[in-house]
């Protein structure tokens, strides 16, 4: 990123926000260093281990016992996860713009 500021910069810190938030890991955790990132081991994880990487409070089954509403959370985090990964991109020219980032995250609020 080389410390310009820029959209595209922002729209990165977005993505690694997000990844925070629902992973409730820091970039700076353990075992998180310059050869591998936050968002190394959420990519991995996506989308079939996604669980193993999301945040243990926000999958409470005693919250959500039915198997549809476990489904369709399941289902947003993965959506989530993935605005968070292309929004942290390594080229800023793949990374996708705030305004599909917002559709995106429309589209998760009128599902629930």
């Amino acid at each position: 990123m080389a410390g310009k500021v820029s959209a595209k910069a922002d729209i990165y810190s977005y993505g690694i926000l997000l990844l925070e938030v629902f992973t409730r890991r820091k970039p700076t955790d353990e075992p998180f260093d310059e050869n591998f990132s936050l968002r190394q081991w959420v990519a991995e994880a996506f989308p079939v281990a996604i669980s193993v990487v999301t945040d243990s409070h926000l999958l409470d089954e005693s919250n959500n016992t039915a198997t549809e509403r476990s489904a369709a959370r399941n289902e947003l985090l993965m959506t989530i996860m993935e605005i968070g990964l292309s929004c942290s991109r390594e080229s800023p020219n793949e990374r996708m713009e705030m305004k599909e980032v917002v559709a995106g995250l429309r589209r998760i609020r009128q599902k629930t």
